[in-house]
């Protein structure tokens, strides 16, 4: 009795074996991979900054707080043609983003220029060239911000 049981469980092993590596390979046909992250796109602001008789003016600084609660700002300035270029990563932005304008070099720019700020929205903008995955594409947003130059005070 012994000798057929052994025979019986050896075949049945067998069999299960043969059984799980013949589902096991079966299930390797179809191709699924599992992603881990979370959506993000690159946003770029293109920007020119002029005065009121639309002259570009050079040296203004430009700061964007990423949102609340950071203790720190990106920093840029305008180049000699009065252009910048402000690219950041994130999430998908429904919401403005805010960039204050500040003339630091007085009258060597041209003039001196009252501080100013603009909220840039990306609700509307079309992001290009995702990857089907989790980075979601490219969104560009062109802008010019007309400064206006800071009235004197008079001094009593």
């Amino acid at each position: 009795m012994k000798k057929i049981s052994t025979s019986i469980l050896k075949s049945a092993n067998w069999l299960l074996t043969g059984l799980l590596a013949l589902l096991g390979f079966s299930s390797c046909d179809q191709v699924s991979t599992d992603m881990y992250g979370t959506p993000h796109s690159k946003f770029t602001i293109k920007g020119k900054v002029t005065n009121e008789s639309n002259s570009p003016i050079p040296q203004i600084q430009i700061r964007s707080p990423y949102g609340e609660d950071i203790p720190h700002a990106d920093t840029l300035y305008t180049d000699s043609k009065g252009e910048f270029n402000y690219s950041f990563n994130g999430f998908f932005r429904s919401d403005n983003i805010p960039l204050l304008l500040t003339d630091i070099d007085g009258e060597q720019n041209g003039g001196s220029y009252a501080p100013d700020s603009v909220s840039v929205s990306f609700k509307d903008v079309d992001v290009t060239g995702g990857d089907g995955g989790w980075y979601l594409g490219e969104a560009t947003k062109e802008i010019t911000i007309v400064l206006k130059e800071k009235k004197e005070e008079i001094k009593k």
